[in-house]
């Protein structure tokens, strides 16, 4: 009975011992891993917004209007087959 009264009593100790440094640890821990969440979460939102604004910039409408013209009409009228334009 002594003996395990003993080895119960040094259990004990050893609890007593090591549990403020183990809570304290899982604290800082636990307290550092969400601040990395977090700095890694802004960091991933300000890449995304950064990433997103590219494209709408290069998605966006020129203020030039497009150069849809036809090219000038030649004065010779309709083509001619087999004479290089179209063919018959």
């Amino acid at each position: 009975m002594s003996r395990s009264f003993y080895l119960a009593r040094c259990l004990i100790a050893l609890m007593g011992e090591w549990s403020i440094p183990i809570v304290i640890g899982i604290a800082l821990g636990t307290v550092l891993s969400t601040w990395q969440l977090v700095e890694v979460a802004d960091l991933i939102e300000s890449t995304f917004s950064h990433s997103m604004q590219s494209v709408v910039e290069s998605c966006a409408a020129s203020t030039d209007p497009p150069d849809n013209s036809s090219p000038p009409a030649s004065g010779t009228g309709s083509p001619v087959a087999d004479a290089g334009g179209e063919t018959g």
